[in-house]
């Protein structure tokens, strides 16, 4: 019998205190039990339970000429674990705007890692994908991603009303936005 492989990560962009690899979807139940946690599920928009074939699928490689959508894991460096993913969504090549997100494990809140995860995101997608704007879409009561977004350079740009369903009652969903002039000028 063949002993187990040790968890190790690649990285493909190294921060402080974490690193973004690729993506593995041999931990793909370590995702589904993410978004399945009431913590990050309430303002994570993942409304239905969700299945490791459904995730499966949002995370397989596309057939698509043109990737519009980018993941990462990130991973702690202390710890050498994974403690949760994001990336780009919504990539439009033509305008070279994109939508960019992160979710990290509630054991890791407060600790930095969302400001460092978006940090890196917002690099790459500026400095090496050549991003004209990078938004994020967040929930007017999710204070701590908030405050998150506007430590990154974020600013808000517009807010959807009444937009979202959440703990009984429709709440108002905010759009945060940098500029690729504005994060040279930031640097």
């Amino acid at each position: 019998m063949s002993e187990p492989k040790e968890d190790i990560a690649l990285p493909f962009i190294e921060g402080d205190i974490i690193s973004l690899c690729a993506m593995n979807l041999d931990r793909i139940s370590l995702y589904v039990a993410w978004m399945n946690n009431p913590k990050i599920r309430k303002y994570a928009g993942y409304n239905m339970p969700q299945t490791i074939e459904d995730v499966k699928k949002k995370f397989e490689p596309k057939k698509e000429a043109v990737k519009e959508e980018i993941f990462f894991e990130i991973w702690q460096k202390e710890d050498k674990k994974p403690i949760g993913y994001g990336g780009f969504l919504w990539i439009e090549w033509f305008t070279r705007n994109a939508y960019m997100f992160y979710l990290i494990d509630p054991d890791y809140w407060g600790q930095y890692i969302g400001t460092e995860a978006g940090k890196l995101i917002i690099e790459y997608g500026f400095k090496e994908l050549n991003l004209h704007k990078i938004t994020t879409r967040l929930y007017a009561p999710n204070k701590a991603s908030l405050r998150v977004a506007e430590k990154i350079g974020l600013t808000h740009e517009i807010t959807l009303q009444k937009e979202v369903y959440i703990d009984g009652k429709h709440i108002d969903a905010l759009e945060y936005s940098i500029f690729k002039e504005d994060f040279v000028k930031s640097q």
